[in-house]
């Protein structure tokens, strides 16, 4: 897509380009290895974002664009892998919406029509959940609400309350976890909040981005306070949209994905909209 129409997309036409931009890096959960780098510019009052995730020697691999949809808990996004040539997304098709996945470059697209159960969370837009639901949270309050696992096309019950006791501190630490069978299959995710910006500053869990043998990496990130939520230039986002995408990451990279979280089970194709609401 050419960049000019895709910063169109991201940003909408006649949209001042204002953005902010927040970086981590990813390891390993069960070690140190550096697994790869992620940027996240917030654009159009954070509606959308634009993530680009970057081998340990810098090389871009993938990208993932999210755009609000009239329901900032569950946006529109598309988030492709060039390493596998793994897609992944949720979007428009006429009047509805569908959710899509495609696991190789080599094979078919799989895709369902999806209705929206009330207060279901899709990818981003758990920040957004958490934000509207900021209070409760830090009452210790446990919360449930529909997750889309979009390898599996459908949304499933997830909950999530705080873990660190409420304690005193600089920061508000909660887990999300599913709510049902699903919970043998999916470890639990630990999100740490900072209180003064209410911005996340640790990760740790299932990651979206996958190694080569297709399992979602398990990982612990870092997104530090000082030096994000910096305003950027036009001119870095229109880089970010146009940096081209490695086929491969480096050696070290390879090696750690053999102990990641495996894929959840394939599910057969329907036509039909699938989990509307509970």
């Amino acid at each position: 897509m050419p960049r000019a129409v895709a910063a169109a997309l991201l940003l909408g036409a006649g949209v001042a380009a204002a953005a902010e931009r927040f970086s981590g890096d990813a390891y390993s959960a069960a070690g140190n290895a550096l697994l790869y780098h992620e940027t996240q510019y917030l654009l159009a009052g954070g509606a959308e974002r634009l993530v680009l995730y970057r081998c340990p020697d810098g090389r871009a691999f993938a990208r993932k664009r999210v755009r609000e949809s009239g329901n900032m808990q569950a946006p529109d996004f598309d988030l492709i892998d060039a390493r596998l040539g793994y897609r992944e997304g949720v979007r428009e098709r006429g009047a509805q919406r569908e959710v899509y996945v495609q696991r190789r470059t080599n094979m078919p697209e799989q895709a369902d029509l999806l209705s929206v159960p009330a207060d279901g969370v899709i990818d981003t837009g758990f920040d957004a959940f958490a934000q509207r639901h900021w209070e409760a949270l830090l009452r210790g309050d446990t919360l449930r609400f529909p997750y889309l696992v979009p390898s599996r096309r459908t949304f499933y019950q997830f909950k999530v309350s705080r873990t660190d006791g409420g304690t005193a501190g600089p920061t508000m630490t909660i887990r999300l976890a599913a709510s049902n069978w699903l919970s043998f299959l999916l470890p639990h995710i630990d999100v740490t909040f900072d209180l003064a910006t209410r911005r996340v500053v640790h990760y740790e869990g299932l990651s979206n981005i996958r190694g080569d043998d297709g399992k979602n990496y398990q990982v612990r990130a870092d997104y530090p306070a000082i030096g994000n939520g910096r305003e950027v230039a036009q001119a870095e986002i229109d880089a970010a949209l146009d940096t081209p995408l490695a086929s491969s990451c480096t050696g070290a990279d390879n090696t750690v994905s053999a102990g990641g979280q495996a894929t959840v089970p394939e599910v057969t194709t329907s036509a039909q909209a699938r989990n509307p609401s509970p």
